[in-house]
């Protein structure tokens, strides 16, 4: 199986995909960023004179000679960046995690994301930005977002994936709608536009 996990930062990618290498066989993981910085997977920026940004293209060529080279074994592609680098013929099951905002909120706090890293990602998961473009990439029936809460065990949202593998019944997208859940809510509204506004 070549599985990705992908979605917002904060979502849990990462110690879902350790949860779920467990349940298959210890599963090779690849962490996108990763890989980016150790193979120099970078580009000048066309936007920011002094700035880098990944080249995608080079990104999807490596990481399609990896896929490729291990067609034999379990493996497990987690990034935020998957649905931009990643070849949809070349994996199984695409699984986008979803958080409450106002769950990664409080993880953006602790990490001390700036007011502005913090507006932004908030507003990508309120809109599903990553599930949006994941779904402009890779072949519908191998989709699924999975709601992952702080309250979750890495190991419970891991089981849940591991049943998706084999039925494909189990799967859902486009049912997380969190913009009802901010829109009645002011504070949080208040909280957005200040955000925007700074």
């Amino acid at each position: 199986m070549k599985i990705v996990i992908t979605g917002t930062p904060g979502v849990g990618k990462h110690t879902v995909a350790e949860s779920l290498s467990n349940f298959l066989d210890n599963a090779s993981v690849f962490d996108i960023n990763k890989i980016i910085f150790s193979e120099n997977l970078l580009t000048i920026s066309s936007h920011d004179a002094e700035g880098l940004e990944v080249d995608t293209d080079r990104t999807r060529d490596h990481f399609s000679l990896i896929l490729s080279e291990g067609k034999s074994q379990n493996s497990i592609i987690v990034g935020h960046l998957a649905p931009y680098v990643i070849d949809s013929k070349l994996v199984d099951l695409v699984i986008i995690l979803r958080r409450s905002p106002y769950e990664l909120k409080k993880i953006y706090d602790e990490r001390s994301y700036s007011p502005s890293k913090t507006k932004d990602n908030m507003n990508a998961e309120i809109l599903g930005f990553i599930s949006y473009d994941s779904s402009k990439t890779f072949e519908f029936s191998k989709l699924s977002e999975l709601i992952n809460s702080i309250n979750i065990l890495p190991s419970l949202s891991a089981q849940k994936i591991i049943t998706m593998i084999s039925n494909e019944k189990l799967r859902s997208f486009g049912e997380v709608d969190w913009l009802s859940l901010v829109q009645n809510d002011p504070d949080m509204l208040e909280y957005l536009v200040k955000s925007h506004l700074n």
